[in-house]
């Protein structure tokens, strides 16, 4: 069973449209911009340092991103439950330290996401978006999505296009 965070909205990413802005605040440290990882492709996750599912996807993206890094790709994990900027160090040292995690509030997940009031559709996590060298979205994948049955094995397709220039392998299935 999936994580969620439960929130009464539905979301929509527009994708081939360029990246909202989102700095992530990095614990002990300045905060990063996606805006600064333009040139490179980028593997967004969003997470709650205390689901399982968003545990077992960092261990993934640990090993994903030293494969990736001299290939040109970024990944990135931004936590958004209440209690990351407290949870955050042991979950780093716990499931991953080879990517940039960070944490944003919720509400700034939120509108990065365009998750709207109007929904009562739960928001499942991990939630993961990818954008292309020039921080244009190419692919949205919710928690509850065919993507997240197997994200070793799709983020890597998705890393591999969008390395090679191409749309996602997925982007006709990315909004969910």
């Amino acid at each position: 069973m999936l994580c969620l965070f439960l929130a009464a909205t539905a979301f929509g990413l527009d994708i081939g449209k360029p990246s909202p802005t989102l700095a992530i605040q990095m614990k002990g440290g300045a905060p990063i911009q996606l805006s600064q990882y333009k040139g490179k492709v980028v593997a967004l996750a969003f997470m709650l340092t205390t689901c399982p599912h968003c545990q077992n996807l960092s261990k993934y993206m640990n090993t994903i991103a030293k494969e990736y890094e001299a290939k040109g790709a970024q990944i990135v994990g931004c936590a958004f439950n209440d209690d990351a900027p407290q949870l955050l160090p042991q979950f780093v040292q716990q499931f991953g330290g080879n990517f940039p995690v960070g944490y944003c509030p919720r509400q700034e997940v939120m509108a990065y996401v365009s998750w709207s009031d109007l929904n009562t559709k739960p928001f499942y996590v991990p939630h993961m978006v990818f954008l292309d060298r020039r921080g244009i979205i190419r692919g949205d994948f919710a928690g509850e999505s065919e993507f997240m049955a197997r994200p070793d094995v799709n983020i890597r397709a998705e890393l591999d296009q969008l390395l090679k220039g191409g749309a996602t392998t997925s982007a006709a299935a990315t909004k969910k």
